[in-house]
Protein backbone atom coordinates (compact mmCIF):
# COMPACT_ATOMS: atom_id res chain seq x y z
CA UNK A 1 0.00 0.00 0.00
CA UNK A 2 2.78 2.24 0.86
CA UNK A 3 3.98 2.27 -2.97
CA UNK A 4 0.38 4.51 -3.63
CA UNK A 5 1.95 7.38 -1.61
CA UNK A 6 4.48 10.02 -3.04
CA UNK A 7 7.82 10.00 -1.72
CA UNK A 8 8.39 12.01 1.23
CA UNK A 9 10.55 14.60 -0.47
CA UNK A 10 8.13 15.16 -2.65
CA UNK A 11 5.49 15.48 -0.46
CA UNK A 12 7.26 18.52 0.73
CA UNK A 13 8.09 20.41 -2.06
CA UNK A 14 4.25 20.11 -3.13
CA UNK A 15 3.42 21.82 0.29
CA UNK A 16 5.93 24.29 -1.40
CA UNK A 17 3.91 24.76 -4.35
CA UNK A 18 0.51 25.35 -2.99
CA UNK A 19 -1.15 21.35 -2.61
CA UNK A 20 -2.84 21.53 0.48
CA UNK A 21 -5.43 18.83 0.12
CA UNK A 22 -6.85 16.57 3.10
CA UNK A 23 -4.69 13.00 2.45
CA UNK A 24 -5.08 9.41 3.78
CA UNK A 25 -1.98 9.30 4.88
CA UNK A 26 0.66 11.53 6.59
CA UNK A 27 4.72 11.68 7.19
CA UNK A 28 5.25 12.02 10.49
CA UNK A 29 9.35 13.31 11.36
CA UNK A 30 10.55 12.80 14.48
CA UNK A 31 12.19 16.26 15.63
CA UNK A 32 14.61 14.67 17.89
CA UNK A 33 15.95 11.81 15.61
CA UNK A 34 14.85 13.30 11.74
CA UNK A 35 13.32 9.61 11.28
CA UNK A 36 10.79 9.71 9.03
CA UNK A 37 7.45 7.25 8.81
CA UNK A 38 4.22 7.26 6.71
CA UNK A 39 0.94 7.00 8.61
CA UNK A 40 -2.01 5.74 6.83
CA UNK A 41 -5.17 7.21 8.42
CA UNK A 42 -4.10 6.97 11.56
CA UNK A 43 -3.22 9.86 14.70
CA UNK A 44 -1.29 7.84 16.74
CA UNK A 45 2.41 8.78 17.12
CA UNK A 46 1.35 12.94 17.52
CA UNK A 47 3.25 14.73 20.01
CA UNK A 48 4.98 18.11 20.10
CA UNK A 49 8.19 16.63 19.11
CA UNK A 50 6.80 15.82 15.42
CA UNK A 51 6.47 17.65 12.47
CA UNK A 52 3.50 16.10 9.90
CA UNK A 53 2.99 16.42 6.09
CA UNK A 54 0.33 15.01 4.26
CA UNK A 55 1.23 12.19 2.15
CA UNK A 56 -1.10 12.18 -0.96
CA UNK A 57 -1.83 9.38 -3.25
CA UNK A 58 -0.23 9.63 -7.21
CA UNK A 59 -3.83 9.82 -8.39
CA UNK A 60 -4.50 12.59 -6.19
CA UNK A 61 -1.27 14.77 -6.98
CA UNK A 62 -1.93 14.33 -11.16
CA UNK A 63 -5.88 15.80 -10.39
CA UNK A 64 -3.80 18.50 -8.62
CA UNK A 65 -1.54 19.56 -11.73
CA UNK A 66 -4.70 19.00 -13.94
CA UNK A 67 -7.33 21.12 -11.88
CA UNK A 68 -5.01 23.96 -10.36
CA UNK A 69 -2.25 24.29 -12.73
CA UNK A 70 -3.86 23.12 -16.23
CA UNK A 71 -1.03 20.42 -17.11
CA UNK A 72 -2.22 16.73 -18.11
CA UNK A 73 0.14 13.61 -18.85
CA UNK A 74 -0.05 10.61 -20.26
CA UNK A 75 2.67 7.66 -19.49
CA UNK A 76 2.85 4.82 -22.54
CA UNK A 77 4.29 1.87 -23.07
CA UNK A 78 6.24 2.02 -25.71
CA UNK A 79 7.46 -1.02 -28.28
CA UNK A 80 10.29 -0.45 -30.35
CA UNK A 81 10.44 -4.16 -31.85
CA UNK A 82 13.41 -5.43 -29.27
CA UNK A 83 12.18 -4.21 -26.16
CA UNK A 84 9.42 -2.47 -24.33
CA UNK A 85 10.09 1.01 -22.02
CA UNK A 86 7.42 3.75 -20.68
CA UNK A 87 7.78 6.95 -21.55
CA UNK A 88 5.44 9.90 -20.23
CA UNK A 89 4.23 13.14 -22.14
CA UNK A 90 3.18 16.42 -20.66
CA UNK A 91 0.15 19.22 -21.82
CA UNK A 92 -0.59 22.06 -20.69
CA UNK A 93 -3.89 23.82 -21.25
CA UNK A 94 -3.26 25.11 -24.62
CA UNK A 95 -2.68 21.53 -25.53
CA UNK A 96 1.21 22.11 -25.86
CA UNK A 97 3.60 19.09 -25.71
CA UNK A 98 6.21 19.56 -23.26
CA UNK A 99 8.10 17.22 -25.31
CA UNK A 100 8.54 19.10 -28.34
CA UNK A 101 11.28 20.98 -29.29
CA UNK A 102 9.92 23.79 -30.45
CA UNK A 103 7.69 24.01 -26.93
CA UNK A 104 9.04 27.39 -25.46
CA UNK A 105 12.49 27.45 -23.40
CA UNK A 106 11.73 26.32 -20.05
CA UNK A 107 9.92 23.37 -21.54
CA UNK A 108 13.05 21.88 -23.78
CA UNK A 109 14.87 20.30 -21.08
CA UNK A 110 12.42 17.45 -20.84
CA UNK A 111 14.34 13.88 -20.90
CA UNK A 112 15.95 13.30 -24.48
CA UNK A 113 16.19 9.64 -23.77
CA UNK A 114 12.89 8.44 -21.84
CA UNK A 115 13.01 4.80 -21.12
CA UNK A 116 12.33 3.69 -18.07
CA UNK A 117 11.83 -0.07 -17.47
CA UNK A 118 8.83 0.33 -14.99
CA UNK A 119 5.69 2.20 -15.27
CA UNK A 120 6.66 3.78 -11.47
CA UNK A 121 9.90 5.13 -12.32
CA UNK A 122 8.07 6.70 -15.56
CA UNK A 123 5.20 8.14 -13.05
CA UNK A 124 7.97 8.91 -10.59
CA UNK A 125 9.93 11.39 -13.04
CA UNK A 126 6.71 12.51 -15.03
CA UNK A 127 6.07 13.95 -11.42
CA UNK A 128 8.91 15.34 -10.90
CA UNK A 129 8.85 17.65 -14.23
CA UNK A 130 5.29 18.46 -13.15
CA UNK A 131 6.86 20.22 -10.20
CA UNK A 132 9.93 21.70 -12.00
CA UNK A 133 6.84 23.36 -14.65
CA UNK A 134 5.22 24.40 -11.80
CA UNK A 135 8.19 26.20 -10.23
CA UNK A 136 9.57 27.43 -13.23
CA UNK A 137 6.17 29.71 -14.33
Amino acid sequence: MEKEFIPYELAITLNEIGFDEPCFGYYLTNLLTNEVKLFIDDRKGFSLFKKTTPAPIFSQVFRFFREEHKLSCSIELIDNSRHYYFDFTIYDSENRDYNDEDCFDSCKRIYNDRKFGKYEEAELECLKKLIEIVKEK
